[in-house]
């Protein structure tokens, strides 16, 4: 590989890292809604 294309890499890596630092934690997944079956034969 190239000196240029070891350079864009190692600098999308350290972008990509910068970023990830940045962003605020992710809210935890909200509990799935449980809704009983009803039947419907009468």
């Amino acid at each position: 590989m190239s000196k240029f294309t070891i350079l864009a890499a190692f600098g999308a890596v350290l972008a990509l890292g910068a970023c990830a630092k940045h962003q605020p934690a992710p809210e935890p997944a909200p509990a799935p809604i449980m809704v009983e079956p009803v039947s419907t034969k009468g």
